[in-house]
Order: structure tokens, then C-alpha cells, then sequence
């Protein structure tokens, strides 16, 4: 309990408070809780009080740095949109990587957004074998655990909190050019250097690029001269004469500040036999581009009622409606903003004008956007307005979700206890998307539109029997026998009709034609029977084991068990008589295990069996072949290693350092096939083997730790390292090569293998790259360059996405009611393919725009320069092989909040305990190889033209009485 001062005085209340930094911290793991000194696995925490602390509408984005041995990649900035979490590394090929989520207990199906930060108590990841084996065949890829708040014995006590913000873009742009003169200069000596290319003079090349440059264009001129004296043919240089009679920045148009607004109340407390927690809330979260956004209401109310000695019961009922409004950012398609904004040159408006350079306007009045087909014919993107579109086209999504849970507690013979858990939790989502006829892929079909309806049904139940005693006072001993099982069920319809009436309403009874129509249903089972030992000695020696055995209907009969297993001990240093003058050193713990694990989520819910398709042959019903099956596919396993120390010494520095070797086999593979077997042409087997180990690194030091003044620090890295094993047997052992990665034993899963950039040549700016040398017998007898890529030769890189290093660190600050915290990501090393900068650094395509590095290229007075010359349509010219890898060392300040407290003096005579104001703030930087490049978008070495993340500023009060 926390020492108090109390004044003497004739009567005296004492009212007890628990000092959380003297109990021996309680951690969830599976099937239930213990205190962290007794563990024997690998296990990591973020608070719940954390988690608040932070801005997002997904809690899976508050795991970014706050763990060691966690990566999260993030593919999209919409509101709502879920990141993806790796545990140690990437853990299978073919076959789902992500972590398993576990909410209160029960494996949850559904999309993190659906969540509401302020009712989570604590987010807890399982890493190694005798962290999560218990969860046998979906362990494989670590756990992650959330578990929500109930109430606590005391006192009813009401939370509000309310946070107002504004959303903006986190990532800028990518520095591309923005000057019509610039890209005209530009493209006019593309098209200039492939004439002479072809055969002409240099000033005829320079006369028939002046002369074509516009109509090359589309017609698009955007200075008041003609279109033949625009571009001086000698100079290659602006017509000193010529005014730009308009201007438009895509992306300027496209994004602007945005409001979120969330609210939320809670009612919670308790007696000796009963505890209740109650919340609702609100979230209107709404994005930096045009009609996109998130709206949530959710409501969870948990009760736990002691009925008597032996019997305890409670639910935990969870619902909530998320809609969101999610525009088309496909990664390739022209209606993408995201896409279309960048690549499009500065030349294009996106309003239409008139000859004067005058907006045009409609017989409403309304501005009028140019299509690329009204002013001229545009390149890229003609009868395509991305701004436009997602202002009409509509993109909605409804989700409602029902989490129902209910356990009942029976203690008897004194030791013994069964606890009996049963979860539903059902999804209901309506999807409708409607593409406009104004322009884009619908225009020549005049609208099209699509609605999908789906149910996804979860019934989860297991049965728990826990037995404790100790002997002798010294011998404590606990044992766990449990059974679960698990069925799910998706029903789904789907179609799309086209030709609407009206073109603002998405009802398919609104259209004429329907195109297509389909439903399916699928279903998957899963059982298992597991049981685990703990054991400790007078709390200085401990050892576990477990064991489950799961069946999944993914697999045919004959393979359909599954076998998995741990144990693991550690040892309390401290606890021993030889460290009793080491008084500096309060806790010291040796811990190692070692166990098995499994994952089933393959392919599909069959993947056993053949699969067909019914499909129409002039109306006739056809038969199309689309799954192979194979009934000897089975489980990926994997076997977990984890050794480490934990510590804590002078009661401030505090930390965790451990090792992991984890080996998977029976990898997924997808085998390719003889063409005279047909289609489909591949097949998936089991096959191959992978290792990732590492070591990972968890500190945290209390600098100042008095009643008006803490500061905190803490520290997270981990280093792994990831290779091959074995190759399949179809292969060539020696290694081979699919698509940019070379398979190898010895060398990391994605192992990137493509061309390697020789430089420039200075004489004439080719682009130059190495090729093998070989004599007549095919030997490799030397390099040499060659200034084609179709000559050039693949080499394997020596570089992967892998990084060296990546963690995260924070600090917390608290000063006389001001608290001030900060936390940080970091990733150092690693390579990702800048597809994006890539795509700017081409040799000339029309229409499309440049990055400004290539004001560096090669010209004949800029001799030196690792930039190739332009040449209109050159391939060989472009960003090919490893000139796009980029480094991913990154570094981004996840989150910031600056808070005060008014002191209860202020305060208690209005009854309330708790009243802060706060501005919190989230993504507000990142630092990364070049201004725009995000290599947080995955983890194995891909970027695109996503949807940018956000970064939010809000003010927020949180009140308590």
C-alpha cells in the first residue's frame, strides 16, 4: 500500500490505496493472467493509460515503436483503416503472416477500428512458445491480446472525455515539379534527344520537337503564345514573351484541413460482490482528402457478479456502427487522387478555361472540371477527374457488430476451479459503391454500381479447469486442462447493374442492366483439447509446460491434427542467499523456453479439395476449374527458442534483453505446374524451411520519481535476421529467381534480384548497367556495361526490406499538474523499392510529370551526373533495377501530448476528482530518405501510390467525478 501522512487529530479515517510500483505486476496471457516475475515466456505491454494518451481510430497503429519485436505496416491513411502486425520477423510465404487478436479472451475476427481506444485496459503481445502454444494452430505469428476495462470495487465513478481536432496530410507530397515552364523546357528536349536518336540533325530535332511539343501534349498550352513559339528550337528555352494564363495544383484542390470530433463516457465501480463498467461513444473522423471519413458509435457495458463463495458470473456485451466513406485509391488507377495527383504533369488544369485563360462555368453556375478531353486530349487520364469523381462516385461501407460474452466460475474442493466461457460475435456490413457517369471507367456505360451484403457469424467456447496448491508453503504448483472450440460462417451477396436514372442515387432499383450477380457461404471449424504444469519453488525457481492438440477442418481428414508444445523455466536470481548484499539489484531473472507452434490460415477454408466455378456458356451452365486441391497439404509449423534476462536495478532502471531463434517448415508453396496439365497451372504443397532469430532489447529508466516530479525514459530495438533454409524440391537447389527476389538458401526471403545501375556515361548520358561477360562454353569470365537492360544480367543484391535495426523510445514528464509525452518510432537500415520516385524519374512519357532531381540529368554541359539524358519513350533511359531501392531507415514522432491537471483543491467542492486539458497530437513527423517516401507502407519491401497517412492535432478535456 502507498505510504500516506495523515494530521493526528482525535478521529482518524484511513482510507487504503494500492501502490502499483510495490505489487509484483499482474500481465494477461493466455487463458488467463500471472504475475510477470513467475513467467516463463517472452511477453510485452502497452497500458491502457498509454493507449489514451495517443490519437488514433485503429488501436493496432499505437503498437508502432512501443514494443521490441513488433513491426506495424501501414498501407492507408483512411480513417479506420487497420495496420498490419508482424511479431519477430515474417513468419510464412504463401500463408497469412499478421498476428493473431485476441480480445478478452476469445479470438477476434473483426477490424480493430471497431474498438474504442478508451475502453481498452491493456494491450499485451505473446512472442514466443510458452507465451502463446496454447493457442496451437494460430500462434505461429505471435498473439496479441486486449483486454477491456471493468470495474473496479469502490465508489461509482464517470469519465467524459471529448477531444476536437483537425486532420491533415502526415506525408508530404513527393517533391515533383510544379512549373508549366519547367515541364515544358523539359519535355520539349525528351522529345528533342530521341529525334536526333532517330537519325536527325540537332537542329532539326530541336525545330520538330517546337514545332510537335504541344500536339505531343494533348494540346495543352498554358502561356498566351503559339503553340510553335512556345520553345525556342536552339535554346531549348521558355519564349521570353509568354504569360501563364492559368494555374492548378491537383493535390492543392484534392486536400484540405478536416475536423474529427470524439466524444465518450464511462460509468464504473463496484462492490465486494459486484463490478460494472458501462461506456458509449462517439467518433466523427473525417479525412484531408474529399469524401472520405469514419463515423463510430459504440457501446460496451461488463458486469461481474460474485453470487456466492463458489460461484462467480458476468457478460461483457460490445456494439458498434462504423460507416465509412473510403474513395477509390487503387494503386494504378487514374481516378486514384493519390495516383492521378502526382503523376499528372503541372501543364493540366483541373478546371476547364476558356482561350483568355477564364474559368468556365455551367449553366448553374457551377465551375467546370476539365476531363482532359474538353481543352485538348490529354495523355494521361483522358475522360478521367479524379477530384470530380470522388465528389460523385460513392464508396460507403456500413459494419455492425455485436461481441457478446458470458462465463460462469465454479470454485470446488477447496484448489479447484472450472471456468466455462461462450463468445457470438456477429458482423454485418453493407457495402455500395457507385462509379458516375460524368467520366471515368463508367462513362460509356452510363453509371455502374455495386452493392454487397455479408454476415459473418464467430461462436467461440472453451471450457477451463485450474487446479492450485502449494506445499509445504515452498511447492506451489497450478495445472490447466481446458477445451475450445471454435465455428465460423460467412454468407455474402454481391452485384453490380448499370445504366442508372439518377445519377446521385446508388440503388441498383435506380438501374436498367444488371452485369453480374453472385452469393457464397463458407464455413471453418476448429477444436482443440490443451492442458498446462506450472510450477515454482519458494518463487525462485519456475518451470512450465503445455501441450494442445487442434483439429481444422482446412485440411483433409488424414491431416487434420495438429500436435504443439512448450516448456520453459526461469530463475530469480535475486532471490538467492549469495545476492542478499546486492541490495542495489531488486529483481534479476533467467528465463528460457522452448516449444512448438502452428498456423492454419492457408489459401482458403479447403484447400484439400478441387474447386470449381459455374459459369454462364451462352446461357448454358459451364464449369470452370479455379483451385487444384492437395489432401496431403497440412499445418506450417514452427519451433521457438527464446533465452533471456529481465531486471530491475536501483528501483529506476528496468529492462528486458532476450534472444529468438524461430525455424518454420512445411512452408506453403505454390508449385508450379507442366502446361499440358492445364489450367490452373500451380498447386500448393508444403515445402520449404525459414529461420528468423535475433535479439531484442527493452529498457526503461525512472530519471526523477517523487510526488511532483517524474520523468521517465524508455527504449526499445531489436535486431533479426531472416533466411532460407531449404527450397523446394522442384527447384533448382542452387536458388531461382521469382519476379524481383532470388530464392536461396542461406539468404533472407525477400532477396531483391534485378538489374545493377553502372552510372552514366558521360560522352552521351546513356544509362549504363553491368552484364556478365562469357566464353563460348557460357563461363562467366568477367563484367562489362551495356546501355540496354534487355543486355544487361539479374544479380542477386545482397539486399532485402529486412532493417538492421528498428524499436522506438518515449519519455513522460510530469511537473505540478503539466504532463508531457512523447514517443517516437525508428527503423535504421533495410531497402524498399521507391516505386513512386521511380515512376518521376523517367526518361519522358507524355503527360506525365518528373521529380525535380532530374533537373540533375545528363546534358552536355552537365557531363557528370548519375542521371540519365531524356529521351522521350526510352525504357532503357528510366529508373531501372536497384537505382529505385531506396534505404528504409526512418525516423517518425508517433505521438505527443502536452497535458495539465487542475489540483483537487480547485476542483473538489463541484465533486469532481479529475478535470485536464490536453493537446494531443499523432504522425507529426517523419524523417525518411527523400520528402515524400513512407517506407512504413510494408514490411516487405513494396511502396505505391496509397493513400497517404494522416496526422492529427486535437484539443481535448477529460473530466472525472
Amino acid at each position: 500500500m502507498q505510504t500516506q501522512e495523515i494530521a493526528i487529530k482525535s478521529n482518524v479515517r484511513v482510507l487504503l490505496k494500492a501502490d502499483s510500483e510495490m505489487l509484483d505486476e499482474v500481465i494477461v496471457v493466455a487463458y488467463g493472467t500471472a504475475k510477470k516475475s513467475s513467467f516463463t515466456g517472452s511477453v510485452s505491454n502497452v497500458s491502457g493509460d498509454k493507449i489514451a494518451k495517443m490519437q488514433t481510430s485503429n488501436v493496432s497503429k499505437s503498437l508502432e515503436g512501443a514494443m521490441a519485436g513488433v513491426q506495424i505496416s501501414q498501407s492507408s491513411g483512411q480513417p479506420g483503416s487497420s495496420a498490419d502486425i508482424y511479431v519477430r520477423g515474417i513468419g510464412s510465404i504463401s500463408a497469412n503472416r499478421k498476428a493473431l487478436i485476441v480480445v478478452d479472451g476469445v479470438p477476434y475476427e473483426g477490424n480493430l477500428n471497431q474498438i474504442a481506444p478508451g475502453d481498452i485496459e491493456s494491450m499485451t503481445v505473446l512472442k514466443d512458445a510458452a507465451a502463446n502454444s496454447l493457442y496451437g494452430a494460430r500462434g505461429a505469428n505471435g498473439v496479441v491480446l486486449i483486454t477491456t476495462k471493468r470495474g473496479k470495487n469502490g465508489k461509482v465513478k464517470v469519465t467524459f472525455e471529448n477531444r476536437t481536432g483537425v486532420n491533415m496530410r502526415g506525408v508530404p507530397s513527393y517533391d515533383v515539379l510544379t512549373n508549366e515552364g519547367e515541364y515544358y523546357e523539359l519535355y520539349w528536349e525528351a522529345m528533342r534527344n530521341n529525334a536526333y536518336a532517330s537519325g536527325q540533325s540537332y537542329l532539326a530535332a530541336g525545330q520538330y520537337a517546337s514545332a510537335d511539343l504541344v500536339s505531343t501534349l494533348g494540346g495543352y498550352n498554358s502561356y498566351n503564345v503559339a503553340d510553335a513559339e512556345l520553345i525556342d528550337p536552339i535554346t531549348g528555352r521558355l519564349n521570353a514573351n509568354a504569360k501563364l494564363k492559368y494555374h492548378d495544383n491537383w493535390l492543392d484542390e484534392a486536400f484540405r484541413p478536416a475536423m474529427r470530433q470524439e466524444n465518450a463516457i464511462s460509468l464504473s465501480g463496484g462492490t465486494d460482490k459486484t463490478s460494472y463498467y458501462a461506456s458509449i461513444g462517439y467518433l466523427y473522423d473525417n479525412a484531408y482528402t474529399v469524401n472520405s471519413n469514419m463515423d463510430r458509435i459504440n457501446a460496451r457495458v461488463k458486469v461481474d457478479q460474485e453470487v456466492n463463495d463458489w460461484f462467480k458470473a458476468g457478460f461483457n456485451l460490445a456494439y458498434s456502427n462504423v460507416k465509412t466513406n473510403s474513395p477509390n485509391v487503387g494503386s494504378s488507377s487514374y481516378s486514384s487522387i493519390f495516383f492521378f495527383g502526382q503523376q499528372v504533369a503541372p501543364i493540366y488544369p483541373v478546371y476547364m478555361y476558356d482561350k483568355d485563360g477564364n474559368k468556365v462555368y455551367d449553366a448553374s453556375g457551377n465551375v467546370r472540371y476539365d476531363y482532359g478531353t474538353e481543352m485538348g486530349k490529354r495523355p494521361i487520364g483522358a475522360n478521367v477527374h479524379p477530384i470530380d469523381q470522388q465528389l460523385n462516385n460513392i464508396y460507403k461501407g456500413t459494419v455492425d457488430v455485436i461481441n457478446a460474452k458470458a462465463y460462469a466460475d465454479f470454485t470446488f474442493l477447496t484448489d479447484f476451479k472450472l471456468t466455462i466461457n461462450a463468445s457470438i460475435d456477429n458482423f454485418n456490413t453493407r457495402t455500395v459503391s457507385f462509379q458516375t457517369p460524368i467520366g471515368g471507367d463508367a462513362l460509356n456505360v452510363n453509371g455502374r454500381g455495386t452493392t454487397e451484403m455479408e454476415r459473418y457469424y464467430v461462436l467461440n467456447a472453451n471450457q477451463l479447469l485450474n487446479w492450485a496448491h502449494t506445499y509445504k508453503g515452498v511447492h506451489n504448483v497450478e495445472v490447466l486442462l481446458g477445451h475450445e472450440t471454435k465455428q465460423d460462417r460467412v454468407e455474402n451477396v454481391w452485384a453490380r447493374k448499370e445504366n442508372f436514372l439518377v445519377p446521385s442515387n446508388p440503388e441498383l432499383d435506380n438501374a436498367a442492366k444488371l452485369s453480374d450477380a453472385s452469393s457464397s457461404a463458407a464455413e471453418y471449424a476448429l477444436e482443440g483439447f490443451f492442458g498446462q504444469v506450472k510450477y515454482n519453488y519458494d518463487e525462485k525457481y519456475y518451470f512450465s509446460a503445455s501441450y494442445r492438440r487442434d483439429a481444422s477442418s482446412r485440411f483433409h481428414p488424414d491431416n487434420r491434427w495438429g500436435d504443439f508444445w512448450s516448456v520453459g523455466a526461469s530463475w530469480r536470481v535475486n532471490k538467492e542467499d549469495f545476492m542478499a548484499a546486492a541490495t542495489w539489484i531488486e529483481d534479476l531473472k533467467l528465463k528460457a523456453s522452448f516449444g512448438t507452434q502452428g498456423n492454419d490460415n492457408i489459401v482458403n477454408n479447403q484447400p484439400y479439395k478441387d474447386q470449381y466455378k459455374v459459369v454462364s456458356n451462352d446461357g448454358a451452365i459451364g464449369i470452370q476449374y479455379t483451385f487444384r486441391g492437395n489432401k496431403d497439404i497440412t499445418w506450417e509449423k514452427s519451433n521457438n527458442f527464446n533465452a533471456g534476462v529481465e531486471f530491475n536495478l536501483w528501483g529506476k532502471l528496468s529492462g528486458n534483453i532476450e534472444y529468438f531463434r524461430k525455424t518454420t517448415w512445411d512452408l506453403l508453396y505454390s508449385k508450379p505446374l507442366p502446361p499440358s496439365q492445364g489450367m490452373p497451372a500451380n498447386i500448393y504443397e508444403n515445402s520449404m524451411r525459414m529461420r528468423n532469430q535475433g535479439v531484442e532489447i527493452e529498457l526503461n529508466y525512472d530519471i526523477f520519481r517523487r510526488n511532483n516530479f517524474k520523468w521517465n525514459v524508455a527504449l526499445n530495438a531489436t535486431y533479426y535476421k531472416n533466411e532460407l533454409l531449404e527450397l523446394p524440391s522442384d527447384r533448382p537447389q542452387e536458388g531461382w529467381a521469382t519476379g524481383k527476389y532470388y530464392r536461396k538458401v542461406g539468404k533472407p526471403l525477400f532477396n531483391y534480384y534485378d538489374y545493377k545501375f553502372a552510372g552514366v556515361d558521360p560522352d552521351n548520358g546513356d544509362a549504363l548497367y553491368w552484364a556478365d561477360e562469357k566464353d563460348e562454353a557460357g563461363n562467366v569470365i568477367g563484367r562489362k556495361t551495356v546501355n540496354k537492360t534487355s543486355l544487361a544480367t539479374r544479380y542477386e543484391l545482397d539486399k532485402s526490406p529486412i532493417p538492421d535495426l528498428y524499436g522506438g523510445f518515449s519519455t513522460y514528464l510530469e511537473f505540478i499538474g503539466f504532463d508531457l509525452s512523447a514517443n517516437f518510432a525508428y527503423q535504421i537500415g533495410g531497402w524498399v523499392y521507391d516505386s513512386l520516385y521511380s515512376g518521376f524519374m523517367g526518361a519522358g512519357s507524355a503527360g506525365t510529370n518528373w521529380h525535380k532531381d532530374i533537373l540533375n540529368r545528363w546534358t552536355p554541359e552537365n557531363r557528370y551526373t548519375d542521371i540519365p539524358r531524356l529521351q522521350e519513350n526510352s525504357l532503357d533511359q528510366g529508373v531501372s533495377g536497384d537505382r529505385s531501392l531506396t534505404k528504409a531507415s526512418y525516423l517518425s514522432l508517433r505521438s505527443m501530448t502536452f497535458g495539465y491537471s487542475l489540483p483537487k483543491r480547485w476542483i473538489s467542492k463541484a465533486k469532481i476528482e479529475k478535470l485536464r486539458f490536453y493537446v494531443v497530437g499523432d504522425n507529426l513527423f517523419l524523417l525518411s530518405a527523400r520528402k515524400g517516401f513512407d517506407p512504413r507502407q510494408s514490411i516487405t519491401g513494396d511502396t505505391d501510390y496509397n493513400y497517404s497517412a494522416m496526422r492529427t492535432v486535437s484539443f481535448g478535456i477529460n473530466l472525472e467525478f
